[in-house]
């Protein structure tokens, strides 16, 4: 069995950077906002902005290690990943600098030094409500992202129709719309035309703010909200077997996908397809276990050339 798992790495090399790489999608999240693209939901544009705002705000106060955990939790991630941004921005970064799941990792700082309920329902509110459907639509960039697959070369398209299954970690349906039905695709996080309940009371145009796409900074959270949805195909992922390649994926984003990998003892070889060296190595340290030693380096530069026609 033959088993591709695709990520944003595809829409960067098909849209460019310029336009689905992450500064990007804050920049266009940022005119959609000052725009006052979201007046029809109801949305205020000055909270909107006061909110990304605050997130700017509280990165740069981690930054600074100005703002910890409450010492009476004990979140050890979270506090690794403070870590990871102290080392990762300069002072003072502006808010497209920031990665989008830091954004969320920002308003998790702050549900954790709320001083009440209120304040709690305010940082949960940012998220669900107003921050993920914000980004979600940058991201969707006003249907474009699902066009992307018409920029695909014959090979590559061929590609993807070898394979036995295909899961993408996209919200978009490019894989779908190329392989047209000859492979099943399953959207492991989401995907743009799969709705929860909240998108049936807003207009066609914003239907897609309210899909199941899964966003946050914690790969625990993504792990659990992944088994809540049959539509996210993790059955499909526990069965599969054989090879499986990755393509177009970050090591260091993801551990919930890596760890599911890991469990399933019938994969017996990975294809990792890096874009920096340094990418070739890192993966080792996420993807392990039974798989360490089966692990096959590829160069994304070389497969993209080999799929340009």
């Amino acid at each position: 069995m033959r088993t591709l798992i695709v990520g944003n790495g595809i829409d960067i090399q098909y849209g460019g950077p310029s336009e689905y790489g992450n500064y990007a999608i804050l920049e266009r999240m940022l005119k959609n906002v000052n725009e006052d693209k979201y007046s029809g939901l109801g949305f205020d544009k000055q909270e909107l902005l006061d909110i990304l705002d605050t997130c700017e705000k509280t990165i740069n106060r981690i930054i600074r290690n100005e703002v910890g955990i409450p010492k009476d939790n004990n979140y050890l991630l979270l506090q690794m990943e403070m870590e990871r941004v102290r080392r990762t921005y300069t002072s003072d970064s502006s808010l497209l600098d920031i990665g989008l799941e830091d954004i969320f990792l920002a308003l998790e700082v702050l549900y954790l030094n709320s001083i009440d309920d209120d304040e709690r329902e305010l940082c949960r509110y940012a998220k669900d409500e107003i921050l993920q459907p914000i980004v979600i639509d940058a991201i969707y960039n006003g249907g474009k992202v699902n066009e992307l697959y018409k920029l695909y070369p014959d090979s590559f398209v061929n590609y993807l129709k070898s394979q036995d299954a295909i899961f993408t970690l996209n919200y978009d349906t490019n894989i779908e719309s190329a392989v047209v039905g000859e492979v099943p695709v399953y959207h492991i996080h989401g995907c743009f035309s799969d709705y929860i309940d909240k998108a049936d009371s807003v207009v066609e145009s914003f239907r897609h703010m309210y899909c199941n796409g899964i966003m946050s900074w914690y790969w625990l959270e993504k792990y659990g909200e992944e088994e809540r949805d049959s539509r996210y195909g993790i059955s499909e992922l526990k069965n599969i077997e054989g090879k499986v390649e990755l393509l177009g994926i970050s090591p260091c984003n993801d551990e919930q996908l890596f760890l599911r990998l890991m469990e399933n003892t019938r994969i017996k070889s990975c294809d990792y397809y890096y874009f920096a060296r340094t990418d070739a190595v890192e993966i080792r340290k996420h993807l392990c276990g039974h798989l360490s030693g089966h692990i096959t380096d590829r160069d994304v530069k070389r497969f993209w050339k080999r799929h340009s026609n």
